[in-house]
């Protein structure tokens, strides 16, 4: 009788252990999420610190990144424009073509697009306020369908930030 307590409690435990454990993941994507947003949301983010914040956001995507069949292919291109970022390389055709393959996945094969508010021939003064809106948009609604359990729908509009982010828009 005296073994089976002691077994029931020491397992116990060890699952009670084992659930922050388990939570950590979730919790770290969002403070990524969190941090990406406060960079850019600085008035003179440098260089430096918004690649560092699309990494993280590169990184929260692959925390979030629900089991798929394509989740190898998934992480392989988002690891490829993660290693160009750190090497400085954050406005090169070849992140954009990965991180586009990488969209499709998630988004049914879709392919990504400016959004319509940079489409239109009526344009405000300050783009680059009108841009800063679109990006917290993007980590908004990111963090909104996380936290809803639609993690695909997630990680597509994170990777849209970064895409976003790193292409180049005419004023």
């Amino acid at each position: 009788m005296n073994i089976r307590l002691t077994v029931t409690l020491v397992g116990l435990g060890l699952f009670l252990a084992a659930i922050p454990v388990l939570a950590v993941p979730e919790e770290a994507a969002e403070a990524k999420i969190g941090r990406a947003r406060n960079v850019l949301m600085t008035p003179d983010a440098g260089r430096e610190a918004i690649a560092k914040a699309l990494a993280e956001v590169l990184d929260a995507s692959l925390l979030i990144l629900p089991k798929t069949d394509y989740a190898e292919e998934f992480r392989s291109r988002v690891g490829t424009v993660k290693k160009m970022f750190d090497d400085g390389a954050l406005f090169e055709d070849k992140a954009r073509q990965y991180l586009g393959l990488a969209y499709k996945m998630v988004s049914g094969g879709k392919s990504w697009e400016v959004p319509a508010e940079l489409k239109s021939s009526y344009r405000e003064v300050d783009i680059m306020e009108r841009g800063k809106r679109i990006c917290a948009a993007l980590l908004d609604s990111a963090l909104a369908e996380h936290k809803a359990g639609r993690r695909e729908s997630a990680v597509r509009d994170l990777i849209s930030f970064v895409i976003f982010v790193i292409t180049p828009v005419e004023a």
